[in-house]
């Protein structure tokens, strides 16, 4: 039974572990596997869309879409509790992707990982002042975390990520990672370089990520986790 069925206090391996296993990597709906079906309609809803999508190879997409899964539920987890909790977060998370021999998906998390980091400087230009102090500042934040963060943790990476993420909450609530992520997904699907997708693929995309995130974000609502 899912602890999620009887449990408002969880550890945050409890927590992870529940939700990676029954909510990412096999979701089920009264007990099968569903995961097989959410991808079909997932990738059907874009093909409708924009025909770039029709030779993407399925397993690809699956992959795809269950890092970028992976991503976005560590972006709500730290909108949520925090940075010094996305960071033990993060730890597990690369752990339990290792023990489960899936390092593939923490391999790909990095490219959603960056592109997060990359948005919430959208619409700032080194060339205007107020906009270059306020990147220097981004950077010199990050990096004052970064190093203070990992004074506790050996891994550089895990850390890494949890400041990528830095200032991320005011700019997602202004909807503004749709483009990065996107553009993203499709590079890592194999779209050309000069190819977007067209306006309903994008907005198709955006509902798909806002979905993504705002499904986890209202479990994580429901759950204290413990110290």
């Amino acid at each position: 039974m899912s602890i999620f069925s009887k449990k408002r206090n969880v550890s945050l391996k409890e927590f992870c572990s529940d939700y990676y296993k029954n909510n990412i990597l096999k979701p089920r709906v009264e007990g099968i596997d569903a995961s097989v079906t959410y991808f079909d309609n997932v990738r059907k809803s874009l093909v409708e869309t924009d025909q770039n999508f029709t030779n993407i190879n399925s397993q690809k997409f699956a992959s795809e879409i269950t890092s970028l899964k992976f991503e976005l539920f560590a972006l709500a987890w730290q909108h949520q509790f925090g940075h010094e909790s996305a960071v033990a977060q993060s730890v597990f998370t690369k752990h339990f992707l290792q023990e489960n021999i899936r390092n593939d998906i923490w391999d790909a998390c990095e490219s959603y990982n960056k592109a997060i980091a990359r948005y919430c400087a959208i619409g700032k230009t080194p060339e205007k002042p107020d906009d270059r102090e306020e990147l220097a500042r981004v950077d010199k934040t990050r990096a004052y975390w970064f190093n203070r963060y990992q004074e506790k943790r050996s891994d550089q990476k895990c850390v890494a990520r949890v400041v990528n993420r830095f200032f991320s909450a005011t700019a997602w609530k202004k909807n503004i990672p749709a483009r990065p992520l996107m553009f993203t997904l499709c590079d890592r699907l194999g779209f050309e370089k000069n190819i977007e997708p067209n306006k309903e693929a994008q907005f198709r995309m955006n509902a798909i990520i806002h979905s993504i995130y705002d499904e986890a974000r209202r479990s994580l609502k429901k759950y204290k986790i413990k110290k």
